[in-house]
């Protein structure tokens, strides 16, 4: 009987740790998410405003796929995650790099603009007042 009972809570232990030990589903989503997010900056001009941050979502999407091919499923969504936040810094600093670069094409505008203003006062005669 004693036997019967070690055997009966060995044998829930087992399936316990079983159920406890089998995988999350593989981040396909996420893999997915991070793959578009790159493609989607590489487009759009990242490169030129944020390669770093472009080749660091790379990577981690080599990451990613590396670990997901092992099983490692936690890790890979980790990696993934990453590599879509890396994505989009890259789109990030790609806009405020263009946003910039708007910026000062105005202000130069602006500067040609008051120059130009000043040149043309500077040239026009002021009438003289006139004698009483």
């Amino acid at each position: 009987m004693l036997l019967r009972r070690g055997f009966l809570a060995a044998a829930a232990i087992g399936l316990l740790s079983v159920g406890c030990a089998t995988q999350s589903p593989r981040p396909t989503v996420e893999i997915t998410r991070a793959r578009t997010l790159i493609q989607q900056a590489e487009k759009a001009g990242a490169q030129q405003y944020a390669a770093v941050e472009l080749d660091q979502a790379r990577d981690k999407l080599r990451l990613a796929d590396a670990a997901a091919n092992d099983g490692k499923h936690e890790e890979a969504r980790a990696r993934a995650n990453e590599a879509s936040a890396d994505a989009e810094l890259a789109m990030a600093r790609k806009n405020s790099g263009e946003a910039k670069k708007s910026a000062l094409e105005v202000q130069e505008g602006t500067d040609t603009l008051r120059r130009e203003s000043e040149r043309n006062q500077a040239q026009t005669p002021t009438p003289s007042p006139s004698p009483n």
